[in-house]
């Protein structure tokens, strides 16, 4: 049964996908396989939701040390 919710027209490859967030191509297809951006497999190749792209990228953890504790 195919997707009515998002027609093929609304996703992005992950060349554009990867160009749009800074991000390699292998790091969109690694958020694809855990789940953590949305999308869907055609063939070869995979498709990107924008919306959920963007949403990942408003979000996501920054690099650098982690804040410390503070003792209770």
């Amino acid at each position: 049964m195919p997707d009515t919710a998002n027609p093929i027209s609304d996703y992005i490859s992950t060349r554009e996908a990867s160009q749009r967030a800074g991000l390699s191509r292998r790091q969109i297809t690694y958020l694809f396989r855990r789940g953590i951006i949305k999308g869907r497999k055609i063939g070869n190749s995979l498709a990107i939701i924008p919306s959920s792209l963007d949403t990942y990228m408003a979000n996501r953890p920054r690099p650098g040390p982690r804040p410390r504790k503070r003792a209770a």
